[in-house]
Parts: C-alpha cells; sequence; structure tokens
C-alpha cells in the first residue's frame, strides 16, 4: 500500500512540476493598437505555484502580480497607470490561450505563442 501511495504522489508531482515548467520563457501575441497591431512579449518564471514575470510591449516592460499557476491554469494581475487588469490563462503545448479582463480596450482573448530561442 505504501509503494502505490508513493507512486501515486511521485506521478502527480512530476505531472505539477512538468506543467509548471511549461509555462516558463518568452511567448509572443499582438494585439491590434491605435497604430495598427502591437506585439507583446510575456516572460513567465513558475516557482512550484508562484508566478512571477512581465509583459514587454513597445512603450516598455512591466511585471505582473499576484501570479498564481495550478497545473495547465495560471492567473496574473497588471497594473496600468492605476487600472488593475485580470489575467487568466490555459498552457496547452506550445500556446497559451488566455485571457484579459478590465483594459482600456475592454476584455480580450489572446493567444500566446512560445518563443524558441
Amino acid at each position: 500500500m505504501k509503494k502505490l501511495l508513493f507512486a501515486f504522489v511521485f506521478v502527480l508531482l512530476g505531472t505539477f512540476v512538468s506543467s509548471a515548467a511549461e509555462i516558463d520563457g518568452k511567448w509572443k501575441t499582438s494585439i491590434k493598437g491605435q497604430d495598427g497591431d502591437m506585439e507583446l512579449v510575456f516572460i513567465f518564471k513558475a516557482d512550484g505555484a508562484t508566478l512571477a514575470g512581465s509583459i514587454v510591449s513597445p512603450m516598455g516592460e512591466l511585471p505582473f502580480t499576484n501570479g498564481k499557476i495550478d497545473g495547465k491554469e495560471f492567473s496574473f494581475d497588471l497594473d496600468m497607470m492605476g487600472t488593475t487588469i485580470k489575467h487568466k490563462g490555459t498552457v496547452e503545448g506550445n500556446e497559451i490561450k488566455m485571457k484579459s479582463e478590465g483594459g482600456p480596450g475592454g476584455d480580450a482573448e489572446l493567444i500566446l505563442k512560445k518563443v524558441v530561442e
């Protein structure tokens, strides 16, 4: 019984660590801006259930806060000039499907692609 329990915990822990590691790195997307499409680069670093990182745009780099990760799902907040924009997403291989709420252009759905360096 102990061996079965140990094996279960080992597989569960391995799945969590693997899923968290999948998000690490740079991810790109583009959004429509006033002057045309604008590229955004999301930089993610998972540390257990904590997600750290930033968003890089032509206007500079902004760190995000309250980053959390649970398996393939994650969330974080971005403070943009006093407005909090909430983000939630799911990692699916080399793609992230993410929703943002409360941005200046309203709510948005984004698809990010993993940057291979």
